[in-house]
């Protein structure tokens, strides 16, 4: 009986604080891991400019813009910048029954659970890396801090939730800053003489990073792709992966435009032609290639 009752209060507990309990909208608690310092996520001081950037986002605060999957996003007051903290509750190891003297089955079912805890913030953690490192283009990342650290020196202030307002020490937070880009589609909203130009960004961007050796495990325009300055860039980026250099297959490219295709079937009938003609070349040049 005893066994059962543990392991009840064993899913019950997170499942109450993370669910039951949880606290709507943003918080400083959803935010803030308990993870130490982590060799493996430091890549280092900040370089010249990316320093720059760094003092540059202290001087005003950053406003709530929403909240997705994995992020709460902050944009600037100039509206050009975003900064995103992590949410931790999907990544978290730390519960307070990891310090009661558990049974046998109990203890391997925590571990378990904080197993996969573990390996999902490895995971993102990865795919945020490959953003930085090799997609810094693609994705319009400027700057990634991914664990606590004691060279930055810096505050950020934000403001959420009507009013509320939030200091934080930038060497405590994971987080990235990326550059702000209108969503695809509403970009095509906005744009539509400019429809083919914008294929041809989408098409162009899922094949660079295919060519660069990084595979996607969400692929979907609609919320994952972003225009800037003439270009398409990929604004959600926690399901990269590394992949074989390569052209994308003709399967691939269909997929990745499916969202992209039903929006034009209903907006811009003419433009799934062409969209249909650039993928056929596309592949075409693949096959070419192997």
């Amino acid at each position: 009986m005893k066994k059962y009752l543990l392991l009840f209060l064993l899913l019950f507990i997170p499942v109450y604080f993370t669910t039951i309990k949880r606290t709507k909208g943003f918080s400083y608690k959803k935010i803030h891991s308990r993870y130490a310092y982590d060799s493996r996520w430091d890549f280092g001081p900040p370089n010249e400019k990316q320093r720059a950037l760094l003092e540059k986002v202290t001087k005003k605060p950053f406003t709530l813009l929403g909240s997705g999957k994995e992020c709460y996003a902050f944009v600037s007051a100039d509206g050009e910048t975003v900064i995103k903290f992590f949410k931790q509750k999907h990544m978290k190891t730390h519960y307070l029954l990891n310090y009661f003297p558990l049974s046998r089955e109990i203890k391997m079912v925590r571990n378990e659970m904080l197993n996969r805890h573990k390996a999902l913030r490895n995971k993102l953690y990865q795919s945020y890396q490959i953003a930085y490192q090799k997609l810094s283009e693609e994705t319009s990342v400027l700057y990634l801090h991914l664990t606590k650290t004691k060279h930055l020196k810096l505050p950020i202030h934000l403001e959420y939730g009507g009013g509320k307002r939030l200091t934080l020490k930038l060497d405590d937070m994971e987080f990235l800053i990326q550059k702000r880009a209108t969503p695809i589609l509403d970009y095509l909203r906005a744009h539509p003489d400019k429809g083919k130009e914008t294929i041809d960004a989408i098409l162009t961007l899922l094949r660079t990073r295919r060519g660069k050796g990084v595979g996607d495990s969400d692929i979907d325009c609609r919320k994952n792709l972003g225009f800037l300055n003439g270009r398409a860039i990929q604004i959600d980026i926690g399901e990269f992966f590394p992949a074989l250099p390569t052209l994308p297959d003709r399967q691939e490219l269909e997929l990745a435009t499916l969202d992209l295709r039903a929006f034009l079937e209903e907006n811009h009938p003419p433009l799934v032609s062409y969209l249909d003609d650039q993928i056929a070349l596309l592949h075409e040049k693949s096959q070419i290639s192997h």
